[in-house]
């Protein structure tokens, strides 16, 4: 009998070029790496880059907060003319990105689809710097995975309903975290 195979590493890698902002998703894109992740996209915003790429060929799944970050962090960079891509996915992610609505922000390709100027920018510069994983006991990380819910009903109002409980008990999370560090201060 074969012992199951085990599951990826939860990792995620970053990069720059000279016109790009890279990223690779190993495993699933998970609350773990989210503020870690918003701190990239926030610093590619702030350096002006055009495009954040995302090389999804070993995702195999994103949670809410994750996609909850990228849609913030989309919606930010098209006030600047800039966008977020995702290359090599697989139709699974591209389904989650649809079904909370994140595909009017985000352009999804499927392995061999996208344009070559995308192909172009991953070649030969593989994303290389690891992401860290925050922690669930921090209030900046908590605080993240409030406003990552919050953009994912900002973009689609009818996501409202599937996250008004997460969105409740994210709120009095971050209230008593931050009572209970100004309390130690």
């Amino acid at each position: 009998m074969t012992a199951d195979p085990k599951p990826p590493i939860d990792q995620v890698f970053v990069a720059t070029t000279s016109r790009a902002a890279l990223v690779k998703v190993e495993g699933r894109g998970s609350f773990k790496v989210s503020a870690s992740l918003k701190e990239f996209g926030d610093s590619a915003i702030r350096k002006q880059f055009p495009l954040l790429l995302l090389d999804m060929q070993a995702c195999v799944g994103m949670d809410s907060t994750f996609m909850g970050v990228l849609a913030g962090v989309a919606s930010r960079l098209r006030t600047q003319s800039g966008k977020v891509a995702m290359v090599n996915c697989s139709p699974r992610i591209r389904g989650l990105l649809a079904t909370l609505g994140l595909d009017q922000l985000i352009s999804a390709y499927e392995a061999g689809a996208a344009p070559e100027e995308y192909a172009g920018a991953l070649q030969g510069r593989a994303p290389r710097e690891k992401l860290e994983d925050g922690t669930c006991h921090d209030v900046e990380t908590v605080r993240t995975m409030l406003d990552a819910h919050q953009h994912l009903v900002d973009l689609v109002p009818e996501n409202l309903p599937q996250f008004k409980d997460v969105l409740q008990f994210l709120r009095e999370e971050v209230q008593r975290k931050s009572t209970e560090r100004q309390g130690r201060e």
